[in-house]
């Protein structure tokens, strides 16, 4: 790739940095793809950028949906050869691994090719053959996973184990690869789990919460409930319904609102039948990203309940909309809310108990909507972008050039 040149302060010309960050499908949907979304955006201005990818992306949906304004002019897009999409494409699991590891090995061939300044992974781990930085939202190398991860295919005996090693030779990774790398954590939850598996420390870097909610006065929201996520068991849904039932009998008028898109079609029909029995209880599909933030903003209170949830994007974002978000204690939600005892539950007895006081209880209500707002701060593009440019400044800084 022909190298860009920005112009010197004297005149003259500067070579850019030239970075490449590795992510297997950038999608219009997730935590970790808006991760490697503003990626994009944070180093668009004073680096060249070019995106390591196995398929095309969709900046426009990507724009809507995350906040960005990428251009075609902003980074390269380069895709793997057939051969490794196709690799992936045939594989009967959802194979997120192997996506991993096909577009860790598809970055080393990039940077055996054209040797670029810094190697950035913003999908987990990567062994780049060299030091490099590797974005974690889930240690893929962590055994066990949640069970709740774990479908009938893995628990074929053996197959797990060869599925791994299959990845891992593909990857032509090793562990002490991992291990050079500068490694960023999305929660301190995640870090430990890096220490764990890898026996080294980990920045935090919190992911960049979407934001662009209206300003809507508390006096002006419903008194309604409002969650965010895909339609998977492994979310938790029918304890939402539970809890907002318990609240409802001791007296609570509440409504729940679930904004979700359709992943499992039989969680989706046990969910909807529950909707079909409870007027105030409605799902939204497929929501448009205009939609979606000013659904969101109109309801007081937000909730997740999702056990041992990495990060937790949705949760995140009902706080940056001004909602309170009541949140499981386990995971990285946890230090969404501050740890806060009153917005963290074990069950739905507890969620219902703990949403019934602040329903009931005007001014430790407003204490928790002012501390939510400072707790958001935490979590903006703009702090995501400051603190990824930092880390890329530090390994320009302590790399030899590409040349050498």
């Amino acid at each position: 790739m022909e190298e860009h040149r920005a112009a010197g302060v004297d005149g003259g010309s500067v070579s850019r940095p030239r970075v490449l960050i590795a992510h297997p499908y950038l999608n219009a949907a997730g935590g970790g793809n808006a991760v490697a979304a503003w990626a994009l955006q944070a180093l668009r201005d004073d680096c060249d950028v070019t995106l390591g990818t196995l398929g095309p992306v969709d900046r426009v949906a990507v724009n809507r949906n995350f906040g960005t304004s990428l251009r075609a002019e902003d980074f390269t897009v380069r895709i793997a050869p057939a051969l490794w999409r196709g690799v992936v494409r045939h594989i009967p699991t959802q194979g997120a691994l192997l996506r991993q590891c096909v577009t860790m090995r598809w970055a080393q061939d990039l940077d055996r090719a054209e040797r670029f300044d810094v190697l950035l992974s913003t999908e987990n781990e990567a062994d780049f053959g060299r030091p490099g930085i590797q974005y974690v939202h889930y240690p893929w190398a962590y055994l066990p996973r949640p069970d709740v991860e774990l479908s009938a295919v893995h628990r074929i005996p053996g197959l797990l184990a060869a599925y791994r090693m299959l990845c891992l030779r593909i990857s032509r990774g090793s562990p002490e690869g991992l291990r050079r790398n500068l490694s960023l954590a999305n929660s301190e939850f995640v870090a430990a789990r890096i220490r764990h598996v890898h026996g080294m420390g980990a920045e935090i870097v919190y992911p960049p919460v979407p934001g662009g909610f209206p300003a809507v006065p508390w006096e002006e929201r419903v008194e309604g409930i409002v969650a965010l996520g895909r339609m998977h068991h492994v979310k938790r849904w029918e304890m939402a319904v539970e809890i907002a039932d318990r609240v409802r009998s001791q007296g609570g008028e509440i409504s729940l609102t679930l904004i979700s898109n359709r992943h499992q079609a039989d969680y989706a029909a046990r969910m909807e039948a529950l909707a079909a029995a409870r007027p105030w209880f409605r799902i939204l599909y497929d929501v448009p990203r205009e939609q979606l933030v000013r659904e969101v903003a109109r309801h007081r209170y937000g909730l997740h309940t999702m056990e041992e949830e990495h990060f937790g994007i949705a949760p995140a974002e009902l706080q940056r909309a001004g909602c309170i978000v009541f949140v499981h204690r386990s995971g990285g939600p946890m230090e969404i809310v501050g740890r806060r005892e009153e917005l963290m539950f074990r069950d739905a007895e507890d969620a219902a108990a703990r949403i019934g006081r602040v329903l009931n209880d005007a001014p430790l209500a407003g204490e928790l909507r002012r501390f939510s707002a400072r707790q958001a701060e935490r979590f903006s593009e703009e702090r995501f972008c400051a603190e990824l440019r930092r880390c890329v400044g530090r390994s320009l800084h302590s790399s030899p050039s590409p040349g050498t």
